[in-house]
């Protein structure tokens, strides 16, 4: 089956998928019941995001994609901004490995039918996804959206996400909305997490225009440091200058995690750039676990750190909660203390990755470096198989990943 072919709506996304609905939907339906595909969304919806026909192999592809990189581990916090229809969500959510591991999925779109679809059919299979939808503005995509998309705040955390996926979304952001979204990846993107982003990218804006076999579009319309197909319908693709992307991702704090993926559209794997870490020195509480990727502690534990300059800073501390530990107890609370003078606590209620961040005055530190107690207020009891009192494990560096990204818990930021 095949979208309609005038060449108005054609570049009327929302009008082109109207038509789809009232004139393609019902026979896709019959198509899909009998194929096996009823679990597919509706071809309005599949077409929207591009990928109709093969709408499970993209998402497998990127599946495989995600697992080769290496960009999966215990507990991942995966942000999928611009999820559409669920074509990526979906494969995740079916992945057996992915289900051992206790990742925790949030989708986020621009498009209400889509987030509903995936809150409806999606979400009920597997509880650790969940969907939202930005109100932003899109001429392409949401032309009623009420916030401008370059002042929208992403309601998370900082350092909530390990994995931000953004495929296909840069493509449809001019600059302005591009920088203000690269912020907001750089600020919930956890330290040692990645961000998959995607572009249309050019060494120079005349080649944008001549195009490029590997994109198959041409972008003839020069706006500075970007270019459209388009005039009247800027979003509906937008190609970036490479350079000019290079210089935005690190004046964001971002680094590139080199070789750039050319192709269909080219990846940019960003992760967060160098900052100021903190030499820590690991005191009493710890314990060795598998080849050094992890430690377990107890449930009172100390380390020291010391800073490499001078006035206040943030304590960014990374940990995972183990699911037998939160089996016995409906809520763990971490206090902390630098040097005996007591930090703010947190409570936690679910197993997982969590990170407890502080901002640490300068009157706290002595000689340049502070001694640090954590402490847990439930843990599991040692018993004779595992003399252990087990409280936390601590991600020191993961091996096993293509990218050889080292995982530090401690992260001292001036």
């Amino acid at each position: 089956m095949s979208g309609l072919k005038i060449p108005w709506f054609r570049r009327r996304l929302l009008a082109r998928r109207e038509l789809d609905r009232l004139f393609l939907d019902l026979p896709d339906a019959v198509f899909r019941h009998l194929t096996g595909r009823r679990d597919w969304p509706p071809y309005s919806l599949r077409s929207f995001v591009g990928g109709a026909r093969g709408f499970d192999d993209v998402g497998t592809a990127f599946l495989h994609e995600f697992w080769r990189l290496g960009l999966f581990r215990r507990g991942t916090r995966i942000l999928d901004i611009g999820c559409g229809c669920g074509r990526i969500a979906r494969a995740l959510a079916g992945d057996l490995r992915l289900q051992e591991l206790e990742m925790v999925y949030t989708g986020m779109d621009i498009d209400r039918d889509s987030v509903e679809w995936c809150q409806r059919y999606i979400t009920p299979a597997n509880d650790a996804f969940t969907f939202y939808k930005a109100d932003c503005f899109n001429r392409s995509y949401n032309p009623r959206g009420s916030m401008a998309a370059d002042v929208y705040v992403f309601p998370h955390q900082d350092a909530s996400f390990d994995l931000i996926l953004l495929t296909s979304v840069m493509t449809h952001l001019l600059e302005r909305d591009a920088y203000h979204y690269l912020a907001e990846v750089s600020r919930m993107l956890a330290p040692g997490g990645v961000a998959y982003t995607s572009f249309f990218l050019y060494e120079s804006l005349d080649d944008a225009d001549a195009g490029a076999v590997r994109h198959g579009i041409r972008f003839p319309f020069q706006h500075g440091n970007y270019a459209v197909n388009r005039e009247d319908y800027p979003t509906n693709v937008v190609a970036y200058h490479e350079p000019f992307m290079r210089r935005i991702v690190a004046e964001l704090g971002l680094k590139i995690i080199e070789p750039t993926l050319y192709g269909l559209q080219d990846v940019l794997l960003l992760t967060k750039a160098p900052g100021t870490w903190a030499e820590s020195q690991l005191q009493r509480g710890w314990h060795e676990l598998e080849d050094g990727h992890w430690r377990w502690t107890e449930r009172a534990f100390e380390v020291r750190v010391r800073r490499a300059l001078p006035g206040p800073a943030t304590l960014r501390f990374r940990f995972y909660l183990p699911a037998l530990v939160m089996h016995e107890h409906k809520t763990v609370r971490l206090s902390a203390h630098v040097d005996g003078v007591p930090l703010p606590s947190s409570e936690y209620a679910a197993p997982g990755d969590h990170n407890y961040i502080c901002e640490i005055t300068d009157r706290l530190w002595v000689d340049g470096s502070a001694l640090i107690q954590f402490e847990l207020d439930k843990a599991l009891a040692p018993s004779p198989a595992d003399w252990r009192e087990l409280g936390l494990v601590v991600a020191f560096e993961d091996r096993s990943a293509p990218l050889r990204r080292r995982l530090e818990p401690f992260v001292l930021s001036q």
